[in-house]
């Protein structure tokens, strides 16, 4: 159990005080507001959210303005190795610091909100003008003034727009009504200008609005002239494109001017906006304010004296209430909290329930490294992995991490395989001298190519296979066990011991009997028979040389038929006492003589991946290298070429592969045994700071 324990923090103070109060939970940090309904609003609180507000709004919109990502890409890490360090800002009071926030934004917003203002003003002038550029496209020889058109006194004269398939039927519609026609540059459209009383406007107009055709207006302000207009408009929309250019240059320079500062004042009035909107309406009187939370149980001396100016309680939790609210925090070792990714990606454990980080610390490189077992490609992806690690911020570091482990599993089970780049690491230059007797490092040379796959010999393997078997075996054994201790924690005896611990017998017994099947060489029907006195493999290592064949397979069926009875009758015996599950001793004893046994051999099997990937990595490996020889080796260009680019496209696609694998091995293989999950995690009143570093100024 890994996680931390946690207690009740309270704290009583006058209302006016909260501001005070917040700032130094804010310090403390380590603070989980719990959530209490109050209508009570407290002025100074919310006098500050308003501000904080409106202050990270302003920077904020110049942010997304200015397509300023929040974190530094994974790219830009590993092709210009961008790096933005943390940034130490000095902070007493949440009063101070949204009040130094409203005093430095201007000098950091103002020059960029104008580009950005004009960039808008320009792109709108620009959208407006091109559109009138495309409504004079085809009217941009006419050279009347149309300014005069419209309704009149006692004429009616307008230039309408027309198809010049339709100019027949609209003058044979317009009978008796005056106009005339003008060609257009477009040969598909025409102008008529027509001219009529005032009593024939209507029949005018509905006649042209039957074929799509509305009057021809040019906006107020240009010149009504649609050949002069156009003229306008392109001129516009050279002068603007230009301005447009000149302005986005300006955006690009200022924005990598003032990147740092604009992404750490935009995460201090991040910090400062939530961290009131958590603690805005703390619970109590009128006059008084109570401010609960969970806190660490080894953190109780700190948090009483952050708050020792007020008055500050720390108790265990008791109310049942809150019992079902205590959320989870992990209180893992540096290394193990690498891992956590893993676990979070399943869920947060619960309270009470045993947290899988370790033994994901323990299993992941075993997996990993076993499935792409080569030094060379292990020590690439361990560089890219500290790289990120120490380049990333927020989860991309963490995750930076887990790839740099990840390399060094593979590096270091690439060692017991004897390969990097699939080359044999005893044949590789100054390698071999170090590892030849008499060499440097001869005392320790039996450690590589213990696990080879070389040649890809049916032996070899037959070997990894075994060794991925067994660990299978203890991956799933160990899932076993962490349900038999959940049950007994949660008080269900009787599943325990009728369904738990015999589905562990059960998969051993199934377990031994397939050892037994290979130590007999695969004569399965005749296993059980005295003949067989050869060794159980793994077996006959932990119980002595008397554990032969034929006395284990006898023993293994008896476990076997005893647990899978001991089962059935748990089955039927719970399928009685609750009906509305639906069971049927019919359906139970089929469960068990088929389900569980099936299961057993298909889990255990799964976990053949690990030397399957570990082969197909190999057989990758020597079809590259084969090839870069058959080119010509290193004197030829395509040979290069072609072992750079098959090793990095081994290790592009089988390193997703590989954590895709691994993942799946813990997530549908171990942790559906026993794992649940889903618990709320441990939300600190601080959210984690990426650009800034807090000093708190000495009291």
């Amino acid at each position: 159990m890994v996680v931390a324990d946690l207690k009740l923090g309270s704290l009583i103070l006058p209302r006016s005080d909260s501001p005070r109060a917040i700032s130094r939970l804010t310090e403390f940090e380590w603070f989980h507001k719990i959530d209490t309904e109050n209508d009570i609003v407290t002025p100074e609180i919310d006098d500050l959210l308003l501000d904080a507000q409106q202050t990270y709004q302003s920077i904020d919109d110049v942010v997304k303005g200015l397509g300023i990502p929040p974190m530094v890409g994974i790219l830009e890490i590993m092709f210009k190795g961008t790096t933005i360090k943390k940034k130490d800002y000095e902070i007493d009071e949440i009063e101070g610091m949204v009040d130094d926030l409203k005093k430095r934004t201007p000098a950091i917003i103002d020059e960029p909100s104008k580009l950005l203002e004009e960039q808008t003003s320009l792109k709108r002038s620009l959208e407006e003008y091109t559109s009138l550029k495309e409504t004079l496209e085809i009217a941009k020889k006419l050279s009347i003034d149309l300014s005069g058109f419209g309704l009149m006194k006692y004429f009616y004269t307008n230039l309408f727009v027309i198809n010049s398939a339709d100019y027949e039927e609209i003058s044979r519609a317009l009978e008796g009504i005056t106009f005339y026609k003008y060609e257009l540059a477009s040969k598909e459209k025409a102008a008529i200008l027509v001219i009529s009383s005032t009593a024939d406007s209507d029949k005018t107009l509905k006649v042209l609005r039957g074929f799509n055709a509305n009057p021809f207006v040019i906006p107020e302000g240009i010149s009504q002239v649609p050949s002069e207009a156009y003229a306008l408009a392109e001129s516009k929309i050279k002068e603007l494109t230009e301005k447009q250019k000149a302005n986005t240059k300006q955006i690009a320079k200022i924005t990598k001017k003032i990147r740092r500062d604009i992404l750490a004042i935009h995460e201090e009035a991040q910090v400062a906006k939530d961290v009131l909107e958590t603690i805005r309406k703390p619970s109590g009187t009128k006059h008084f304010a109570v401010i609960q939370g969970f806190i660490p149980s080894k953190m109780e001396e700190k948090f009483k004296d952050s708050t020792k100016q007020w008055m500050s309680v720390v108790e265990d939790i008791t109310d049942p209430k809150l019992k079902e609210e205590i959320p989870t925090l992990f209180d893992n070792k540096k290394f193990v909290k690498t891992f956590e990714v893993i676990t979070e990606s399943q869920g947060i454990p619960k309270h009470g329930e045993a947290d899988p980080t370790p033994m994901i610390a323990l299993m992941w490189p075993i997996f990993y490294g076993l499935m792409f077992a080569d030094m060379g490609h292990g020590l690439l992806l361990m560089g890219m992995g500290l790289l990120f690690k120490v380049k990333g911020q927020g989860t991309l570091s963490r995750w930076g991490m887990l790839i740099a482990i990840s390399g060094a599993s593979a590096a270091i089970a690439g060692v017991g395989a004897g390969e990097a780049f699939g080359f044999h690491l005893d044949h590789m230059g100054p390698l071999e001298g170090l590892l030849e007797e008499g060499g440097a490092l001869h005392s320790v040379s039996w450690i590589v190519g213990i696990l080879s796959v070389a040649e890809l010999t049916f032996d070899q393997v037959i070997n990894i296979l075994k060794v991925s078997l067994f660990i299978g075996i203890v991956h799933l054994v160990w899932a076993m066990v962490l349900r038999v201790k959940r049950l007994a924690a949660e008080g269900h005896k009787f599943v325990m011991f009728m369904e738990a611990i015999p589905n562990i017998t059960l998969y051993g017994g199934i377990v031994v009997i397939m050892m037994c099947a290979i130590g007999a060489n695969y004569d399965v029907m005749n296993m059980y028979s005295k003949v067989h006195t050869e060794a159980v493999p793994w077996v006959t290592i932990f119980l002595g040389e008397w554990a032969e064949v034929w006395i284990i397979t006898r023993i293994a069926v008896v476990i076997i038929i005893t647990s899978m009875v001991l089962m059935m009758v748990g089955g039927v015996m719970h399928a009685k006492k609750h009906p509305e599950d639906g069971g049927s001793a019919a359906n139970v004893v089929m469960e068990v003589f088929l389900g569980k046994t099936v299961e057993s051999l298909a889990h255990t099997i799964s976990y053949a991946r690990l030397g399957i990937m570990l082969l197909v990595h190999a057989a990758l490996l020597m079809t590259v290298n084969n090839a870069f020889q058959s080119l010509g080796g290193a004197s030829s260009g395509a040979a290069m070429a072609m072992i750079i680019g098959g090793n990095l496209g081994i290790m592009m696609i089988e390193g997703l592969i590989v954590y895709i694998q691994s993942l799946r091995l813990h997530l549908y293989e171990f942790f559906t045994k026993w794992y649940d999950g889903g618990a709320q995690p441990f939300r600190q009143i601080r959210p984690e700071l990426i650009y800034n570093q807090f000093v708190w100024k000495k009291k």
